[in-house]
C-alpha cells in the first residue's frame, strides 16, 4: 500500500490517527442486550421483498425455486382464509418447506361504476402476514412468477422449524 498512487484528479485525505477506545468506568455493572422481540421485526410487503438477499429475490422472480407446499384460498371468506393460512404455514414450517406459494386470487378491478370488485384476500394477504403468529415463521415474501400464478399468488419464505 506505500506505493499505492491516487487516480488523476483525486483528492487524497490524510488517514486520521486512531483513537484508542475510552475504557468504561470499573464499578459500572454489564448489562446484556436484550434478545430481539418478535415486534422489531420489519413488517413484510409483497411490493419491496423485504428479508431476501439478492440471489433468492432473482431466482424466484425468474421461477427458478419451486415451491415446496401450496395453499389456494379461492372460495374462502376472509375469516376461513385467514385461519386456513396461519394452519399452512404452521404445518409447512414443520414440515421442513421453505417456499411455499400461496394463491389468493387476482387484485382488486373496478367495475362498470368505478367500484372495487373482489380481490379481499390478496388486499389482506399482507396484513395476515405480518400478525405475530405469523410474522415469525416467514422470512420474505414476494409475488410468484407467472408460470405459478403471477399477479395472484405469492411466494412465502419461510424459516427454518426450531
Amino acid at each position: 500500500m506505500k506505493d499505492a498512487r491516487p487516480l488523476r484528479g483525486r483528492r487524497t485525505t490524510a488517514p486520521s490517527p486512531a483513537k484508542p477506545a475510552a475504557k468504561p468506568p470499573a464499578t459500572a455493572p454489564r448489562v446484556a442486550p436484550a434478545p430481539p422481540a418478535s415486534s422489531t421485526l420489519p413488517d413484510l410487503d409483497p411490493r419491496t421483498a423485504t428479508g431476501l438477499d439478492r440471489a433468492t429475490e432473482e431466482s424466484l422472480r425468474r421461477g427458478k425455486l419451486s415451491p415446496d407446499a401450496s395453499i389456494d384460498l379461492h372460495g374462502h371468506t376472509l375469516a376461513e382464509a385467514e385461519r386456513a393460512l396461519a394452519r399452512f404455514l404452521e404445518r409447512a414450517q414443520a414440515s421442513g418447506a421453505r417456499v411455499a406459494l400461496v394463491v389468493t386470487g387476482k387484485p382488486a378491478r373496478q367495475d362498470d361504476t368505478n367500484r372495487p370488485v373482489g380481490g379481499r384476500i390478496h388486499a389482506e394477504f399482507p396484513h395476515w402476514l405480518n400478525r405475530s403468529e405469523n410474522r415469525g415463521r416467514v422470512i420474505g415474501v414476494r409475488p410468484a412468477s407467472p408460470r405459478h400464478g403471477g399477479g395472484g399468488a405469492f411466494y412465502v419464505l419461510l424459516r427454518k422449524p426450531r
